[in-house]
């Protein structure tokens, strides 16, 4: 069924892991809220899921259609002992490289180096 918006945060929060395995995807908001509400991933080589995974600290990509791959990392990613500390490494991720003021950040970078070039 369909969640009122405002109860989606603290549904995400209550997930242990985000599984999104789209064959297409033009940048993937659900991986990115699954790790701002500190829950870590496991999704298809599609979208920026690779660039969301930090070289796999806080998710895991699998190729398109490997459903075993999926499985076997979803099964690796909640075998953990560490969630706790995993928990904090995906929001502290999604925190710091892909917030708002992060963004904001890059776009001033790239005006400013633009100005100085004249």
């Amino acid at each position: 069924g369909e969640y009122p918006a405002a109860d989606l945060p603290k549904l995400m929060r209550a997930l242990s892991l985000v599984v999104q395995l789209p064959r297409y995807e033009g940048y993937g908001m659900v991986p990115l809220e699954a790790l701002a509400s500190g829950v870590p991933f496991v999704g298809s080589d599609a979208g920026y899921y690779g660039a969301f995974s930090n070289a796999g600290r806080v998710g895991k990509v699998v190729p398109l259609g490997a459903a075993e791959a999926a499985a076997h990392a979803a099964l690796s990613m909640l075998a953990r002992d560490d969630q706790a500390a995993l928990s904090e490494a995906a929001r502290h991720w999604a925190e710091h490289r892909f917030s708002a003021r992060a963004e904001a950040d890059g776009i001033e970078a790239v005006y400013r180096a633009l100005w100085e070039r004249g």
